[in-house]
């Protein structure tokens, strides 16, 4: 009885501490039809699932028709528009904790009229990798 009890204990262990280790990534977008040209502000959050925030990585990639077709690095601090290329401008994920805005993302011209799939990838060094999927059809 005394090791079916300890038995039963261990097998809880893993699952609570799988538990802990996870978190949720979420999206804040405002709408699947942006503007080309105009800036679409999102927020992205990395928090434990009792809601404390993670210090966590993100980067952005752009997928058509399932594909990866860009991968991008968030630059909050620069001017909208300015990244890739410019001075100041990311070359590695964007770090954080908890929570950040990015008023950076303006849609090309040539995305207009496409279904594209704009994902996040949120990575933290103990908890994981977790990937948020938002589709979006650029218009004019």
């Amino acid at each position: 009885m005394l090791v079916a009890g300890l038995a039963a204990l261990g097998l809880l262990v893993p699952a609570s501490v799988a538990d802990a280790a996870s978190f949720v990534a979420r999206l804040k977008a405002p709408g699947h039809h942006p503007t080309a040209g105009k800036r679409w502000s999102i927020k992205v959050s990395a928090r434990t699932r009792s809601g404390k925030p993670v210090r966590a990585r993100a980067y952005y990639q752009f997928l058509y028709g399932g594909q990866v077709v860009s991968t991008q690095y968030p630059s909050p601090r620069s001017r909208p528009g300015a990244c890739p290329g410019a001075s100041g401008c990311r070359h590695s994920p964007y770090p954080f904790r908890g929570s950040y805005r990015d008023p950076t993302v303006i849609w090309p011209r040539r995305a207009v009229g496409y279904r594209l799939t704009f994902r996040v990838v949120v990575k933290t060094k103990s908890r994981g990798t977790r990937k948020v999927s938002y589709w979006v059809r650029v218009r004019r």
